[in-house]
């Protein structure tokens, strides 16, 4: 496609062809109806490496589609940001953040190579060894450098459950301070707040486990479930601490169900 968008002159800016309606966003990407729109229906695992702990992936790779493929493996990725249509690379072309980004960084850092589609029409891999330097302009770049068609991400050993801990904070520093605290704690598989008002915040950290208490698995991802920021905001009502135990896949897709109303 980008060798036929050459040989018709190059006069059009090129976009990747994906409409808006497939993304995670409100915005209407208008600009799509004037450029050469690329096709990149690219949306396969394409190897999981277990000697050296890496997935290799196509940009429109989901965060549900690799949790699900990598999870009954026995397999993860450090960083899972916590929504299924996600896409791998948006999370690249753009960022992508998690509640194990105290330990991990962003999405980006757990990225050990690409592989890109450049103007020019050839297909180029990147890593920090190999054309460093087009590596490490990549994130953040909004796809003006290439297309991305394929990505190398680290994998550490999963687990089956996330152990949670609810801590209800008020005032507005105790809850800066009590994020930065659990924040420096390497105990802490994760780390999240929720913030309800300008005084009032919910603290959660999370250590993976294969061991759970029955009597406190919460599978919050059921249908039924409450949404996780409506069952969160009841130990800020009841002004008590908790424990919970939530299947990992559930912990990792938590705020999928309800995140355009939790933008109340």
């Amino acid at each position: 496609q980008v060798q036929e968008w050459k040989n018709e002159g190059s006069k059009r800016y090129m976009c990747t062809g994906r409409p808006g309606w497939l993304t995670v966003s409100l915005r209407v990407g208008k600009y799509k109806k004037i450029h050469k729109n690329i096709m990149i229906n690219l949306m396969d695992v394409l190897e999981v490496d277990s000697e050296r702990r890496i997935v290799r992936v196509e940009p429109l790779v989901t965060m549900g589609q690799l949790t699900a493929h990598l999870n009954p493996m026995g397999w993860t990725i450090p960083v899972v940001p916590e929504l299924d249509d996600l896409t791998v690379g948006g999370l690249i072309m753009g960022t992508g953040i998690e509640s194990s980004s105290h330990i991990y960084g962003l999405f980006q850092h757990t990225c050990v190579a690409y592989e890109l589609v450049l103007a020019d029409g050839s297909l180029v891999r990147c890593s920090p060894t190999e054309n460093s330097d087009l590596f490490y302009a990549v994130p953040w770049s909004c796809g003006t450098l290439g297309f991305l068609v394929a990505a190398e991400i680290k994998m550490i050993p999963a687990k089956k459950y996330v152990k949670i801990h609810y801590e209800p904070v008020r005032g507005l520093q105790k809850i800066c301070e009590k994020f930065t605290e659990e924040s420096k704690k390497k105990e802490n598989s994760f780390v999240e707040g929720l913030v309800y008002s300008l005084e009032e915040a919910v603290i959660m950290t999370g250590v993976l486990t294969d061991e759970a208490e029955q009597s406190k698995i919460n599978r919050i991802g059921n249908y039924y479930k409450p949404w996780f920021f409506k069952h969160v905001e009841k130990y800020l009502k009841a002004d008590r601490t908790g424990i919970e135990y939530i299947p990992s896949r559930h912990y990792y897709h938590r705020h999928t169900r309800s995140i355009f109303w939790e933008l109340q």
